[in-house]
């Protein structure tokens, strides 16, 4: 590339919707260094972030590293210490713990949006691990420029750049970064696929470019989705209920739309940023068409009078937070807020409320909001006890159809 890389990252970070701040995800390596240098550079009020998985010794110098780089350019920056222990699937685990430690910090310094050092080579390194997973259209999809998650957005300027284009920009500023052993480690799939590439020549803005290209199909095949949801599903309270015969002939005439649906279902109700495993969504879908109840991913499939419900489940709720947050990542609630008051899964205390008036199933009751003063149930809005409080949606399933 012959611009600077940098530069052209700083115009892109300029380009996003303001916010009063910004946080930066800093590990100190040359991806989030460069992000840090080209975010700093647009003038708006930042805030670097940096997590500490607690899993190896030289970590400690390398947050005196980002501090270092952060005085130099005068942006304040927040530790966060994570409690991981080494075993199996570290890397997902890590990666699931450090997205939540992130929206932590930012939302406790009033940050709205986070940006990501992500690049070209991300791209095409995840493309490969999940070629070599036999995935479809979705998974081999580019990942998103901006999603939402945690009650932040998450935005990666950086992914049509090459880390090798950052790392000269970075050398011609005279800045140095961090070189994360584990980078090294083969026996960690990203580092792999990384070898595989190298070894076989191709070239990571290639790979990328598929990928987009890969993304635009998968839009559109969501936007047909999107279409069909709105002739053939229903929310009702916070749960879903699909046509079942209507969608039983589409799928026979079409395979793509009726799993689309339902993951996405899957992705409103239970959060979750990952969809389930291959053979799980297959066994989702197959209990769709028969009408058997299951479980999976913190919902709940049954049949309602002809139709799938998808509900909640009330084990995979959130433990109980303040009324004045989001609840479960999906619940916004109005009322009389004040400290002592928290909002959690209705669960046993369904027996206080008249809830048969409510005219939802029982186990779709279970998991709705309750607004309690200690252990004592104050008000339960969808089981017929609203007192002084509403429960709404925070986000329409409709968008969650089409969201990337």
């Amino acid at each position: 590339m012959k611009a600077d890389a940098i530069a052209a990252l700083a115009d892109r970070i300029a380009a996003l919707p303001r916010t009063s701040a910004v946080g930066i995800a800093v590990s100190g390596g040359s991806d989030s260094s460069a992000l840090l240098i080209a975010a700093q550079a647009t003038g708006r009020r930042i805030r670097a972030l940096t997590v500490d998985h607690g899993l190896r010794s030289e970590t400690a110098s390398e947050i005196r590293h980002v501090g270092g780089l952060c005085r130099n350019l005068g942006c304040d920056h927040d530790i966060v210490t994570l409690d991981l222990e080494p075993g199996p699937n570290l890397q997902a685990r890590a990666r699931e713990a450090r997205y939540a430690a992130l929206a932590g910090a930012a939302q406790a310094a009033g940050i709205e949006a986070v940006l990501l050092g992500h690049t070209a080579d991300d791209v095409a390194e995840t493309l490969v691990m999940r070629l070599a997973r036999g995935a479809g259209i979705d998974g081999l999809a580019r990942m998103a420029e901006c999603r939402r998650d945690r009650g932040i957005d998450w935005h990666r300027p950086a992914l049509s750049l090459t880390r090798a284009d950052l790392r000269s920009a970075l050398r011609s500023r005279g800045i140095v970064w961090i070189e994360d052993p584990s980078n090294d480690d083969p026996d960690f799939e990203r580092v792999a696929a990384r070898r595989a590439i190298a070894a076989l020549g191709l070239d990571s803005r290639n790979l990328a470019a598929s990928a987009e290209a890969l993304s635009e199909a998968r839009d559109s095949l969501a936007m047909h989705a999107a279409t069909l949801a709105a002739a053939h599903v229903q929310e009702d309270r916070g749960d879903l209920l699909f046509d079942r015969a209507a969608l039983m002939q589409l799928h026979a005439a079409d395979p793509d739309p009726l799993p689309r649906l339902l993951l996405a279902g899957l992705k409103w109700m239970g959060g979750r940023p990952y969809p389930p495993r291959k053979a799980e969504r297959a066994r989702l879908v197959s209990n769709a068409l028969t009408g058997r109840v299951c479980t999976l991913a913190g919902c709940l499939l049954t049949q309602d009078d002809g139709r799938l419900r998808l509900a909640r489940e009330v084990a995979a709720c959130a433990p109980p937070g303040p009324t004045t947050s989001p609840w479960d990542n999906r619940w916004i609630l109005s009322g009389p807020h004040s400290a002592s008051l928290t909002v959690g899964a209705l669960a046993d205390d369904i027996v206080q409320t008249p809830w048969r008036e409510a005219r939802l199933p029982r186990a779709s009751l279970l998991a709705s909001p309750a607004i309690r003063d200690g252990t004592r149930l104050i008000a339960a809005p969808l089981a017929g006890l609203p007192g002084e409080w509403h429960a709404q949606i925070r986000l329409p399933f409709m968008q969650a159809v089409i969201q990337r």
